[in-house]
């Protein structure tokens, strides 16, 4: 089993009503301009903000990433951008505020939100710590929603790697073919997760004892992407689950 486990990561009088009217449509299309300008420069900002997090969750700095700088500190904005630097109150500020938690952009500070106590998780030593940070990521993750195929299936194979860690396989294949089936839509363009993501779901078919599932998962991946790191030894999976 630990083996196995081990092998598995977007809203004058006549003339007087016409003139009302028309000032009425200008108005509103002025509030509708402004009211635009405002979510794409919300929208903006918590990119921005985004950006900064994923700079913490590459040095597995994820505390900060959740919750921001512990010293007040001002981050960089790019050279087009009005205003010099921003700060930064943590993947936790951008959800909870009420102008950047709308924005297509909180979308993904979710699914980062959701990667960050996954990580903490795989870190923790103390059980108990270790699943609540599972638990947080899950609630994240499940509720992360995006239009982005890669994203979407990224989201469903960690939600499977929890499971699997939380020794509920039969779940975590059923995440992992969730996401397989993401990847599998017509309008993705972007499969090169797919090799890993099928040796994941072949393991955890084998430790569920579904032979014939794990084989054809492996098969799929030496006549699809022989080139994978995936594939490497695949001959020597498909035999052993031929036996």
């Amino acid at each position: 089993m630990n083996k196995l486990l081990n092998k598995l990561n977007t809203i004058i009088n006549e003339r007087k009503k016409s003139f009302i009217t028309i000032g009425v449509v200008i108005g509103i299309v002025i509030s509708l301009i402004s009211f635009k300008k405002l979510i794409w420069e919300d929208q903006e900002k918590a990119e921005i903000l985004n950006l900064i997090a994923i700079t913490y969750i590459e040095n597995a700095n994820y505390q900060t990433a959740i919750f921001g700088d512990s010293i007040k500190k001002f981050h960089d904005l790019p050279e087009e951008l009005t205003g010099d630097s921003i700060e930064f109150a943590g993947i936790n500020g951008i959800l909870e505020d009420s102008k950047l938690k709308g924005t297509s952009a909180a979308k993904f500070s979710k699914y980062l939100l959701g990667i960050c106590y996954y990580n903490l998780a795989l870190e923790e030593v103390e059980e108990e710590a270790k699943k609540e940070y599972f638990s947080k990521a899950l609630e994240s993750l499940d509720n992360c929603k995006s239009k982005n195929k890669a994203q979407s299936s990224r989201a469903k194979e960690v939600i499977g790697d929890i499971f699997l860690e939380l020794n509920q396989p039969e779940t975590a294949l059923e995440y992992y073919q969730k996401a397989l089936k993401i990847i599998n839509h017509r309008t993705n363009k972007n499969t090169s997760a797919k090799p890993f993501l099928l040796k994941k779901a072949a393991v955890t078919a084998k430790i569920l004892g579904n032979n014939k599932l794990a084989k054809d998962y492996y098969q799929e991946i030496k006549d699809k992407f022989p080139k994978t790191r995936s594939a490497k030894d695949i001959d020597k999976y498909i035999n052993e689950l031929s036996n």
